[in-house]
C-alpha cells in the first residue's frame, strides 16, 4: 500500500485547497491518470497519479486545505509505503489549449469539470459528456459551456432591424439633446376633447407627431437626407412620417405617406391604423421604407430617457419618452408636475447642437401653448 502526498506546486506555494476528486474510493487507478484538482492563490493545477493501483482511502476531502507534502490518499497494489511529491500538472492557458479528444476508456470514468462547471452546466441544461473539454485531461472548463448552446438565424423584420442598425452605426456620427416637456397642456386639450371632435380623438402621441410635422414645415433641415456618395443635401417635399413600433418580432418603422398633407383627423386615423399593422406584421414593403423623419416612442414603457438611433438616410429622429410625475418648482414652491422627456438624435455632419436645440424648443412651445 502506498500514501500519496501533495507534490510541490512550485513558485513558491507551500499550501492549497483539494477542489475536487477526480477518483473515489475503490477506483482503479492508471499511471498519470488526474487523481484530483488543487487550487491556490496562483492557479488551478491538476495532480496526476504516479503509480496504478487501487484507491483504498481519500484522506482529505474537498474543500479542505492541506500543505505539500502532507497526504492525501492512500492506493493498494502500487507497492512501497509512501510516494514521494511528483510535480503536478498546470492547468494549460486557453490560448494553448485544444479540445481533447476522451480515451476508450473515458466512457467508465465520470467527466472531469470543477463543481463550479459543473453547477453551470446543470443552470444551462448541458450534459458534461457532450461538450469537449480544452482542460488537461479533458477537463470541461467554463468557457467550453459559453460555446454550447442553439443558432437562430435572423429573418424578415429582425434580419431587416439589424441590417438598417448596422447601415445607420457606419454612417451617422449621432448625437443628441434632450428637453423635459411639460405634458399637462397636452393631457388637458385630450380630457376636454374627449368624446367630441377635434384633441379629444389624438392620443399623446398623435399631438406630439403633429406639433412635429408643424415644425418640420419652418425647419425642413430635419427633413432632409445627406447623399454621401456625392455630399449633397437633399430636401424633400413632403414629410413621410416614420414611427417606430415595437412589434412581437422586433422593431418596425412603419411610414405614414405625405403626413405633412393629412388633416388631424386623417393623421389619427392613418396613425392607429400604421401602428395596428406593424404590430399584427401586415404592413407592405412600401409602409415599412421611405420615411424621411422618424418619431419613437416606447409609451409606458419609454423609460425615462433614451438615444433612439437615427432612421438613416433620415438626419433625425425624435423620441418620446414616458410620462411621469416629477417635482417641479412654479412660482418658488415645489410642486407635481407632468413631465416626460423628448430626445432628438440627429446626423452631426448635417446638424449642429444649437440647431437641433432650437427644434425642441420650437417644439415644446407648440405643445404647451
Amino acid at each position: 500500500m502506498a500514501e500519496f502526498r501533495l507534490p510541490d506546486l512550485g513558485e513558491g506555494v507551500t499550501e492549497g485547497e483539494v477542489v475536487e476528486w477526480r477518483v473515489h474510493t475503490g477506483d482503479t487507478v492508471e499511471l498519470d491518470q488526474i487523481l484530483g484538482v488543487i487550487g491556490t492563490d496562483k492557479a488551478t493545477v491538476e495532480i496526476p497519479s504516479p503509480f496504478a493501483g487501487r484507491v483504498e482511502a481519500i484522506l482529505v476531502s474537498e474543500g479542505s486545505r492541506i500543505r505539500v507534502g502532507e497526504p492525501l490518499l492512500r492506493v493498494e497494489g502500487a507497492g512501497g509505503s509512501t510516494v514521494e511529491p511528483v510535480a503536478a500538472t498546470r492547468e494549460p492557458d486557453a490560448a494553448g489549449a485544444h479540445p481533447s479528444r476522451p480515451s476508450a476508456s473515458a466512457g467508465a470514468r465520470r467527466v472531469p469539470a470543477l463543481p463550479a462547471v459543473r453547477r453551470a452546466a446543470r443552470q444551462r441544461g448541458i450534459a458534461l459528456e457532450t461538450v469537449a473539454g480544452t482542460g488537461g485531461g479533458g477537463r470541461v472548463r467554463l468557457r467550453d459551456l459559453l460555446t454550447q448552446g442553439r443558432r437562430v438565424p435572423l429573418r424578415g423584420s429582425a434580419r431587416a432591424m439589424a441590417e438598417q442598425v448596422a447601415l445607420t452605426h457606419q454612417h451617422v456620427p449621432q448625437v443628441t439633446v434632450v428637453l423635459e416637456v411639460d405634458v399637462a397642456p397636452l393631457e388637458a386639450r385630450m380630457a376636454e376633447g374627449a368624446g367630441g371632435q377635434g384633441a379629444g380623438q389624438h392620443n399623446l402621441l398623435g399631438l406630439i407627431c403633429l406639433a412635429a410635422l408643424a415644425e418640420l414645415a419652418e425647419a425642413p433641415l430635419f427633413n432632409a437626407s445627406l447623399d454621401d456618395d456625392a455630399l449633397e443635401l437633399v430636401y424633400h417635399d413632403r414629410v413621410q412620417l416614420g414611427i417606430a413600433v415595437q412589434a412581437a418580432d422586433g422593431l418596425r418603422v412603419a411610414t405614414i405617406r405625405d403626413a405633412d398633407l393629412l388633416s388631424s383627423d386623417a393623421f389619427h386615423t392613418e396613425l392607429q391604423r400604421v401602428v395596428a399593422a406593424a404590430r399584427a406584421g401586415t404592413l407592405t414593403a412600401a409602409e415599412l421604407s421611405g420615411s424621411t423623419f422618424t418619431v419613437s416612442s416606447g409609451g409606458k414603457q419609454g423609460g425615462l430617457l433614451a438615444t433612439p438611433l437615427v432612421n438613416w438616410p433620415n438626419v433625425a429622429i425624435l423620441g418620446v419618452h414616458a410620462i411621469q410625475d416629477r417635482a417641479v418648482v412654479k412660482d418658488g414652491r415645489v410642486a407635481v408636475g407632468r413631465r416626460a422627456n423628448l430626445s432628438l438624435s440627429f446626423d452631426h455632419r448635417v446638424i449642429d447642437g444649437m440647431t437641433a436645440s432650437r427644434f425642441l424648443y420650437q417644439l415644446e412651445s407648440r405643445l404647451t401653448s
